[in-house]
């Protein structure tokens, strides 16, 4: 009896059930890529199945956000999608989860969007759920199929497009217009939002408001301001703001003739009729290249390598660069929004920081305390392996796969062959199908492939460009400067001109690691000891991005 009683300290307790999250509050984001979306993807259909599926699972709604037409092809433009990533990061009482109806309303950029995602779950404890299919990250599995998802959406927008850019190119180099017309046309085609103006084939017409804009043009070459134009065009029922008109001065289209980036620096005629001659538009453009009000816009110049790179807070628009050459000073600007401005470098005078001294401070934010590069190079290390041997499972399935596909279709093939399917059609359909399914496993086949050869070398290199970026950017040439822009933040960032500080979303998965594992360096030392170095959840699992820009 004694023995019992000792022996029983050895029995393992049971494993206690989990517990439901505290909080069961949940925020909707809802979103469309076009005015005219199909209506399984509508924003009010997407809307009420998020309502009931939160009503059916006990969660509470009490935010929405989106409600919008926004392309998920870039997040850091999304407007919408930035003002809910924001929201999370800076409420005080974050919601237990996001609900979207399918994965790719939530994004359609990859890795990127995957990046977005393990910042939400694993920093912020804020979970995706997809509502179509019940599946979230509160579960290793689920994350994987969720981060799944999200590379899958990105390669169908990649497919896509394999499609429709031919078909866009040729439609655009015949002389058709891809796009919303300008003010003063009217639009007509297949594909137009209001019912009333569907046609079989395209065509661009004037309206009324271009009839008025005529004048527009002709007071223009008289020598009257903008100002005084929107006045007279106001008197005659035509409502337009200042820099409208100022980008209408601009736009070849009104006197015909079609740009585009399928033209490849080549503009042709366009089959629309044009409001103005080429003579009156080239007699405004000469009017305007000799006004610059004291200023000069140039996108490539050494004094302003973030043209490109940083963007607008308010529209999210790339901000262009200019010199006032009076004071011989830079500044970047967006051209759509008033007040957004910030001055390139501080100057004697000016008491706040310029936008190349704080992207300076923003690189160097990212160097790493020397203590820590050893025990982060050894997690690099054991994440990378462990992506290889997850891989190498996922490779042996991709393999048995393609060899069965392989197998079933060389049997469909002697079928024919001996003379058992008689129908040609019917075999070259099936035929087609499945050869489309044999490459489709290849491709993601080709896409486990995580073998990097002396993978030390590489981890040391990347530690060290890394940790010295600010000062291969300040001592860098345009080029360098651009290429590390890129390779840090590929998508961009976005610039508080206000709060003179830089706003990041998406940035490198390298260098977001190592800002994490810093953020975390109190308990770094019980993490390493206590943790297996695989479960670790101080650097994404996949996406790595180490940089390689040949410096």
């Amino acid at each position: 009896m004694t023995n019992l009683v000792e022996y029983n300290r050895f029995t393992k307790s049971r494993k206690k059930e989990p517990k439901l999250p505290a909080s069961r509050e949940v925020w909707v984001y809802t979103r469309v890529s076009s005015k005219n979306q199909k209506d399984n993807y509508s924003l009010d259909y997407q809307r009420e199945e998020s309502e009931k599926f939160a009503s059916e699972n006990g969660y509470q709604i009490t935010k929405y956000f989106g409600n919008e037409n926004e392309s998920a092809s870039s997040d850091i433009t999304r407007k919408e999608f930035q003002i809910l990533i924001t929201a999370v990061k800076k409420s005080n009482k974050k919601p237990f989860g996001i609900l979207v109806y399918v994965i790719s309303r939530f994004s359609r950029t990859g890795g990127n969007a995957v990046s977005i995602v393990n910042d939400l779950v694993e920093r912020l404890g804020v979970n995706l759920i997809e509502v179509n299919s019940g599946i979230d990250t509160t579960t290793d599995e689920g994350k994987l199929n969720i981060y799944s998802r999200l590379i899958e959406a990105r390669r169908e927008n990649h497919t896509r497009l394999k499609f429709t850019v031919p078909g866009m190119k040729k439609f655009v180099q015949s002389g058709h217009y891809l796009g919303k017309v300008p003010i003063g046309y009217d639009h007509y085609g297949p594909r137009v939002v209001d019912p009333s103006m569907r046609a079989i084939s395209q065509k661009i017409v004037i309206n009324d408001t271009g009839i008025k804009l005529r004048k527009a043009w002709e007071w223009k070459l008289q020598g009257l301001d903008d100002m005084t134009i929107i006045r007279k065009l106001s008197e005659l029922g035509v409502r337009i703001t200042k820099q409208n008109i100022s980008s209408m001065w601009r736009r070849a289209f009104y006197c015909g003739i079609l740009t585009n980036a399928f033209l490849e620096g080549k503009p042709l005629k366009g089959k629309w009729e044009p409001i103005v001659s080429e003579e009156v538009f080239w007699g405004v453009q000469q009017i305007l290249d000799g006004n610059h009000h004291d200023y000069q816009i140039e996108r490539n110049n050494d004094s302003r390598p973030l043209v490109g790179t940083i963007n607008c807070p308010v529209c999210g628009k790339k901000l262009t660069g200019y010199e006032v050459k009076k004071k011989k000073l830079h500044y970047y600007k967006c051209q759509k929004c008033t007040g957004i401005s910030i001055n390139s470098v501080s100057s004697s005078k000016m008491k706040t920081k310029g936008a190349h001294e704080m992207f300076m401070e923003l690189l160097e934010s990212y160097k790493m305390d020397e203590r820590f590069i050893q025990p982060f190079m050894f997690l690099l290390k054991k994440i990378f392996q462990g992506m290889k041997a997850q891989t190498f499972e996922e490779r042996k399935e991709y393999e048995k796969r393609i060899k069965d596909l392989t197998q079933e279709l060389e049997t469909l093939d002697e079928r024919f062959a001996f003379g058992k399917i008689d129908d040609p059609a019917q075999y070259n359909k099936f035929r087609v199908k499945k050869q489309m399914e044999i490459n489709h496993v290849k491709e993601k086949f080709e896409g486990t492939n995580c073998e990097i050869s002396n993978l030390d070398f590489y981890i040391e290199k990347s530690i060290e460009i890394s940790q010295n970026v600010h000062k291969l950017w300040q001592l860098g040439s345009l080029d360098i400067k651009r290429s590390i822009q890129k390779l840090v933040f590929p998508e961009g960032i976005v610039v508080d001109t206000t709060n003179r500080t830089y706003l990041t979303s998406n940035v490198n998965s390298f260098f977001l690691a190592k800002s994490q594992f810093m953020s975390d360096s109190d308990d770094i030392k019980e993490k390493l000891l206590t943790k297996n170095d695989e479960e670790s959840s101080l650097v994404a699992e996949g996406g790595f991005e180490p940089p390689t820009f040949g410096l």
